[in-house]
């Protein structure tokens, strides 16, 4: 007599994967369509079509076009979020007792502009971040859950390499260094206005050397004003009249 044999299931792998390849799909999809049109013109319909997904995908996946665009913004600013506090953590113990201002400054902005002259990704990450300065539609907190941690430990090595200077102005000059470094990106891709006589200098590995050794004095300047505005450490008694 012939038994009947129990229907098997799929495996568990398959669905997940697949899931989980439309999902990046759709982000890599809307990553591209919002750097192009901005998030106003690039409806639902127009991503999921170019994504060869059902129109009701993004609601099942992210729950509307809003946490699409929030979460697309995730994914890349994490990585980098993550990368940048690896190198400034990598920097100071490797090098240890050797670790010097200058390696910080010229690792951290190797690492920060490496993303973005990439020449498949760079400019349409600052298309991106250019239409979100613009016209602003990520949540107050995302931006500083993505960029505060890295201005903390940059601001705290900083102190570390310059004894003395004070945690608020060293925080200041994290920031000062970052937008030096948005500048300089800007120069080399041609987003900026640049007279004849400065194109030449405008390769990367010059302008971080430039961003590097500008920082470095007003670093230094500024460590040294905190150090002299220090309180003596024993006060000195008033002379007798």
């Amino acid at each position: 007599m012939a038994t009947l044999e129990t229907p098997r299931l799929p495996p568990l792998a398959g669905p997940l994967e697949t899931v989980s390849a439309t999902r990046e799909r759709l982000l890599d999809t809307a990553e591209g369509l919002f750097a192009e049109r901005g998030f106003r013109a690039a409806s639902v319909r127009h991503i999921t079509a170019a994504a060869g997904c059902n129109l009701a995908a993004v609601s099942y996946h992210f729950g509307g076009k809003e946490r699409l665009y929030e979460e697309m913004f995730r994914r890349r600013l994490s990585a980098m979020r993550e990368q940048r506090l690896e190198t400034i953590e990598g920097v100071l113990r490797e090098a240890g007792e050797g670790a010097t201002l200058e390696l910080l400054l010229r690792t951290f902005a190797t690492v920060f502009l490496e993303p973005f002259v990439d020449q498949s990704r760079g400019r349409l990450l600052m298309q991106l971040f250019g239409r979100e300065l613009a016209e602003p539609h990520l949540p107050a907190g995302v931006l500083a859950e993505m960029i505060e941690p890295v201005h903390s430990a940059f601001g705290a090595a900083l102190v570390r390499l310059r004894p003395g200077l004070e945690p608020v102005t060293a925080r200041l000059c994290s920031h000062s260094v970052v937008g030096l470094l948005v500048h300089a990106l800007r120069l080399h891709s041609g987003f900026g206005p640049v007279s004849g006589s400065c194109r030449a200098s405008l390769a990367l590995p010059d302008l971080i050397e430039h961003v590097v050794a500008f920082s470095a004095a007003g670093i230094e300047a500024l460590a040294q004003r905190d150090r002299a505005a220090e309180p003596s450490a024993s006060p000195v008694s008033p002379e007798p009249r």
